[in-house]
């Protein structure tokens, strides 16, 4: 039932070039505003050969932009397209669970309203992603990148000191969480993609 929903949801909109546009605009958004105004000084304080590591959700953001643009021109990367699901599932989900475990510390009176906003953006963000698992044709050897990235982005966050804002009285409980995360999500993008229905899509693949 769920293969059918995702798959009768995933065809109405990637067939509504309106809707993509949507999509890719909104994504490209946030990501912007992700790299400018959340973690622009942060980047300037950090050395430019980890800057792939700091903003984790303006990247995903900006990956899933990326391949709804793929998707409108009709050309696919199924391993772009696992490696922003495991991203957008990861970051989606952690960035909800964090600001709202940890609301107090997040939304304090002057920063409310940007909190709000982007726990919103993050839960659009984590449920978008379902939309890419029928366009994936999964192949094992995506496995390795996706993991090596996801565990080099862990360990940079919590022994380089390039994680977001977080409470630091809680840094051993962000790491668990957050390789956790990483695990976890792998596993379920792998079995999402490889226990789906038929899958629908016959456009040109990149690689």
């Amino acid at each position: 039932m769920l293969n059918e929903f995702l798959n009768s949801v995933s065809e109405k909109i990637f067939s509504n070039k309106k809707l993509l546009y949507f999509l890719i605009l909104a994504n490209f958004i946030g990501a912007l505003y992700g790299f400018i105004f959340y973690y622009g000084a942060r980047l300037l304080s950090t050395p430019l050969h980890l800057w792939i590591f700091v903003p984790d959700c303006p990247l995903f953001s900006l990956f899933m932009s990326l391949t709804f643009l793929l998707i409108l021109l009709k050309k696919e990367s199924s391993l772009l397209f696992f490696f922003s699901l495991v991203g957008a599932l990861k970051y989606g989900f952690w960035t909800v669970f964090v600001l709202t475990f940890f609301n107090d510390f997040y939304f304090t009176p002057e920063k409310t309203f940007m909190y709000a906003v982007l726990l919103i953006a993050h839960i659009f963000l984590f449920a978008e992603s379902f939309l890419l698992v029928k366009k994936i044709k999964f192949k094992f050897y995506y496995l390795l990148p996706t993991l090596l990235f996801f565990l080099a982005n862990d360990f940079s966050d919590y022994f380089l000191g390039t994680h977001p804002p977080i409470p630091l009285d809680e840094l051993n409980f962000m790491f668990y969480l957050t390789l956790i995360s990483s695990l976890f999500f792998i596993l379920l993008a792998f079995i999402l993609v490889n226990f789906k229905g038929k899958k629908f899509s016959s456009h040109q693949h990149l690689f």
